[in-house]
C-alpha cells in the first residue's frame, strides 16, 4: 500500500473549489457511487440500528450518503454499539480493579472492557471523520449554495421534456 496522505475524492475537490483552478487535474475514471438511502443489515442490534437512522439521516441532509456506504456504516454503528455496552459494563463493574498480590501489596488492574470502551472510542471517531462527522473533517469541505434565478429555474423545468 502506497505511504502518504489519502486521496480526496472529486467532489471533496469540487467542494473546494480545485478543479476551479486547473480542471485538467479532475480524476475522470473515479467511479460515481448511486446514490439513495442504505438498508441496514437484519443483524444490527437496537442501539447499532438506532445509531444507523440518525446517522443516515444527517449523511443524507449533507448529501454525501450513497449506498455504497452500507459497509462502512455498518462497521461504524457496530462498534459504535460496542462502546455503548463497554461504558455500561464499565459503569456497573468499574474501570479499575484493585486487589492484592502475593506479597500482600495493592495492585490495580485494568478491566477489559474499559480496553474495549477506549479501542472502539477511538474505531467510532475515524468513522465519523470518515464520513465528514466531526467539526475537523468538515471544517476542511466548503459547500456553496447555488443561487438560482427565474431563468434557470424556468430551464430546469422544461429541460427534463
Amino acid at each position: 500500500m502506497p505511504k502518504g496522505r489519502k486521496p480526496k475524492p472529486t467532489a471533496v475537490h469540487e467542494l473546494n473549489g480545485s478543479y476551479d483552478i486547473n480542471p485538467k487535474r479532475r480524476n475522470k475514471s473515479e467511479p460515481k457511487p448511486p446514490s439513495g438511502r442504505p438498508v441496514a443489515p437484519r443483524y444490527l442490534d437496537r442501539l447499532a440500528k438506532n445509531e444507523w437512522r440518525q446517522t443516515c439521516e444527517l449523511l443524507e441532509k449533507m448529501g454525501v450518503l450513497s449506498l455504497a456506504d452500507k459497509s462502512a456504516l455498518t462497521l461504524y454503528c457496530q462498534t459504535f454499539s460496542e462502546w455503548r455496552k463497554a461504558i455500561v459494563y464499565c459503569d456497573k463493574y468499574g474501570a479499575w480493579t484493585i486487589g492484592k498480590d502475593g506479597n500482600g501489596n495493592t495492585t490495580t488492574t485494568r478491566n477489559e472492557w474499559d480496553r474495549l470502551r477506549e479501542r472502539s472510542a477511538e474505531s467510532c471517531r475515524k468513522w465519523l471523520v470518515e464520513f465528514g462527522l466531526t467539526p475537523s473533517a468538515r471544517t476542511r469541505l466548503q459547500v456553496t449554495e447555488e443561487t438560482k434565478d427565474e431563468f434557470d429555474l424556468f430551464m430546469n423545468r422544461y429541460s427534463d421534456n
